[in-house]
């Protein structure tokens, strides 16, 4: 079984999330922002990951941290026995194609994407639509939005 490793982030309270190799699996959370006092103590974990569908995915609540993590544990023993290589390189591929779409928004394409072919910062044009024609030119794009910024 991969093991995993878990980074504590920088944007939540108590937030943690739980990586397999280079794939964000699960994350383990206090929830902080229920009204209700009685639930202000509950630690919300989930298990699964963007492409795969919520009926794939585990998720649940429990009263600490170490519940949380043990569910968490016992949730991925059944999860991962599921899952293909496949499935992981879609994950990998989504990621890509998010930076890809942040790094087109950063270049000045934001208002471009989904209209057909467009014209790379080298001259060519491109449709970025196509995951390796964008690919092919995401390094010029990428080194363009720097020189904006």
């Amino acid at each position: 079984m991969p093991e995993l490793t878990r980074r504590r982030t920088d944007d939540r309270l108590e937030t943690w999330e739980i990586w397999c190799r280079d794939v964000h699996v699960g994350t383990i959370a206090r929830q902080d922002w229920d009204p209700n006092p009685e639930r202000s103590e509950i630690w919300k974990w989930s298990c699964g990951f963007y492409p795969l569908h919520r009926e794939e995915c585990f998720r649940g609540d429990a009263p600490d941290f170490e519940t949380a993590r043990a569910e968490f544990d016992a949730a991925w023993k059944v999860f991962l026995p599921k899952r293909t290589e496949a499935e992981f390189e879609a994950w990998r591929r989504q990621k890509q194609w998010a930076a890809n779409k942040y790094a087109l928004w950063d270049a000045g394409y934001r208002n471009k994407l989904g209209r057909g072919p467009i014209r790379c910062a080298c001259g060519a044009m491109f449709n970025p639509g196509i995951h390796k024609e964008t690919m092919a030119h995401i390094q010029h794009i990428t080194s363009l939005a720097w020189k904006i910024a």
